[in-house]
This record gives C-alpha cells, sequence and structure tokens, in this order.
C-alpha cells in the first residue's frame, strides 16, 4: 500500500475534511488532560501525548440510550395501560482520531465480551462495524506504559486502520485496511526523505524492557485467591474511587437502569465499576465482595486469571491472553498509586510457594 503524508500543518483541514463523512471523535486539551471530544468547526486535534480517556467510549458509551418507551392509557378502560417502546436510531459511522496501539488492541478484548460469548450485543455490534480508528504509533514508553507484558507493542497495529508514525514535519500513513485506505486516499504520497526517516525509527525500536512469564498468573492466582491477608496487604492503600476502571479500554462492566418522566422514560446503559461496594450489594442487603481486598481480587483476577482461562493462547504462545493491553492509565491516574503490575508481580511470586 502507498504510504501518505499528513503534514501538521494540514491535521485540523483533514479531520475537518473526515469529519464530513463520519462522527469524529478527536483529542483536545482539556487543562492538564487530553480527551475525546466529538468534533466541532472550532477544535484544534492535539496529538502530543496519548489521551487520559479511552477510545473505548466510541464503541461502548459512558452513557447510551437502550430503547425509550411511552405508557398510554386506554380511554375506554382506565385499568389498561399499553407500552410503545421505541429502539435508537442505527450508529452513525464513527471515526476516532489520535488514538495509540493499546487503545486500538481494546476493541479484539471488548468483542469477546459483547460478541464471541454466545449472545451478541446488537448495539455493540452495530457501533463494532462503524468505527474505525486512526491510530499514532508511540514514539516512546511512559514508565506507566506495560503494552509490552500484554503483546503488544508501540507500533502495534492489531485494531486499527490507518496508522500514522511521527516523523519531521508531520505523519507518515499507512492504510491498514479497506476502510484505511479511503480514509487516506486524500493524503498525498510521502516523500522519499519522510520514508527513510520512518525507517530509521524503525530500526531503532523503543527498547520496552523485561517482560515477565504471565503464563503461570492464572494458576497462581488461584492459588492466592484465599489468602485474604495478601490481598488486604495490596489494596491497603486504594480508595475505591474507580477511576481505573473507567479509564481501562477493556473494562466492560455496565449496568441497566430506567429513567421515568411522567408516562414516557427511557432506558439506560451507564458503566459500572466492580471497585464500587454497590457493585455486587443485594437487595438483602448482603455483599459478597465487602471489603477492597475482596473488589481488588475481582478486578486483578478478571484480567489476568479468569479472562485467558475463558480464552486460552494458541499453543505455543509467549503469554496468555490476558484481558489487559498494558496502557497504564490505571496507574498513571491512580491517586494512591496502586500499580497493577507490583501486583501481578506479586501474585506470580508469592503464588508459587502456595
Amino acid at each position: 500500500m502507498v504510504a501518505r503524508f499528513l503534514a501538521d500543518e494540514a491535521v485540523a483541514a483533514q479531520a475537518a475534511a473526515w469529519a464530513q463523512d463520519y462522527r469524529l471523535l478527536a483529542p483536545v486539551r482539556e487543562g492538564q488532560a487530553v480527551v475525546y471530544r466529538p468534533w466541532a468547526p472550532d477544535m484544534h486535534p492535539f496529538l502530543g501525548r496519548p489521551p487520559s480517556s479511552s477510545a473505548k467510549q466510541a464503541l461502548l458509551p459512558q452513557t447510551e440510550d437502550l430503547l425509550t418507551y411511552t405508557y398510554r392509557k386506554d380511554h375506554t378502560d382506565l385499568t389498561r395501560t399499553e407500552v410503545f417502546l421505541a429502539e435508537p436510531l442505527p450508529p452513525e459511522p464513527t471515526l476516532v482520531l489520535g488514538c495509540r496501539p493499546c487503545d486500538a488492541r481494546g476493541r479484539k478484548l471488548l468483542d469477546r465480551v459483547f460478541l464471541e460469548r454466545g449472545v451478541k450485543d446488537p448495539l455493540y455490534a452495530a457501533k463494532r462495524a462503524n468505527t474505525f480508528f486512526i491510530t499514532l504509533a508511540c514514539e516512546r514508553m511512559e514508565n506507566t506504559c506495560f503494552c509490552h507484558w500484554t503483546g503488544g507493542g508501540p507500533t502495534s497495529e492489531e485494531g486499527s486502520d490507518v496508522m500514522l508514525f511521527a516523523v519531521s514535519g508531520g505523519f507518515v500513513a499507512r492504510a491498514l485496511t479497506k476502510t484505511g485506505e479511503k480514509l487516506a486516499a486524500a493524503l498525498p504520497e510521502a516523500t522519499p526523505s519522510a520514508l527513510q526517516e520512518l525507517e530509521a525509527k524503525l530500526a531503532s525500536p523503543v527498547e520496552p524492557g523485561p517482560v515477565p512469564d504471565l503464563r503461570a498468573a492464572p494458576e497462581r492466582f488461584l492459588a492466592l485467591f484465599d489468602d485474604l491477608d495478601f490481598w488486604t496487604d495490596q489494596s491497603a492503600r486504594c480508595l475505591s474511587c474507580g477511576v481505573c476502571t473507567y479509564l481501562c479500554p477493556t473494562c466492560s462492566c455496565f449496568n441497566i437502569t430506567d429513567e421515568n418522566f411522567g408516562l414516557k422514560g427511557k432506558r439506560l446503559r451507564t458503566w459500572d465499576t466492580c471497585m464500587s461496594a454497590l457493585y455486587t450489594l443485594e437487595g438483602s442487603g448482603h455483599n459478597p465482595r465487602v471489603s477492597r481486598a475482596h473488589r481488588l481480587r475481582n478486578r486483578v483476577g478478571h484480567k489476568f486469571c479468569y479472562h485467558p482461562r475463558e480464552f486460552p493462547a494458541p499453543d505455543g504462545a509467549r503469554q496468555p491472553e490476558v484481558s489487559c493491553t498494558g496502557c497504564g492509565r490505571c496507574i498513571k491516574s491512580c491517586p494512591v498509586a496502586v500499580d497493577i503490575r507490583r501486583i501481578v508481580l506479586d501474585i506470580l511470586e508469592k503464588g508459587e510457594n502456595k
């Protein structure tokens, strides 16, 4: 495929062109944060550092309408009420600009929850089929990144339709899918000097550091499952704020509620967090995960034990199929510096002796 070039000064104009055909989500600076926002004419996409929030919201919005309903009284028999339901309109074609490889890889893990567990989620499936990603390769890894632990990397192409690589004066754009070819078709071809600079960068890749062998993680997690002292120690600083789950590109927990307005209402799906005590609180008042230790155990177990056991990696794979892309947001944004990498390493070390 022909490599294209997106000049720095052309980013806003090209984003506006894409926005004519797609609902465009672009990263912008808001204070100290970089967040995705729907395209507006006065926007200036910021590609300088990874967004603070996850691109997951394009496929699984933080809040979305599942249906609306209206009650109508039968005027000939006031004891009878009819209910009229209306499903949401089909989703618009959506383009996410400037996400990082760890976010794009998150699509695969969300697919397993919403498409591959027997019952397909129709709303997610519709969004998935109409959402595309223009991903920016990482030139360096932050000290909270660990994508190389989970099978990814700074230039991982999985889940991307177009991959951008930063070079002098702009970005080399490589189309990775048929849709990616259409998205990049309007861009000029990359110059030989830009391609040479890119090849030089790719020839000297980022050195991500050592990778622990996670193949034993599921069994060692289970060996420590009932060791509440271990989990109490790991969760001692946790505030149960849930920021780790809300920023995660693979967390998929949600709640469904109804909002009524007289005889009209809507059914909503909203993100939920297993780090909240209300998440498992039963109507009887019993809570099977009554402490932070229980809730942190569940979160880590889901990503590094339950998921890889449900979706085994192919024979000979170097790492299990964990439900984590190693984006590091849960580490970077945790107000008390809980580090999931340290927890996993402790599981590997202490679970071996159980």
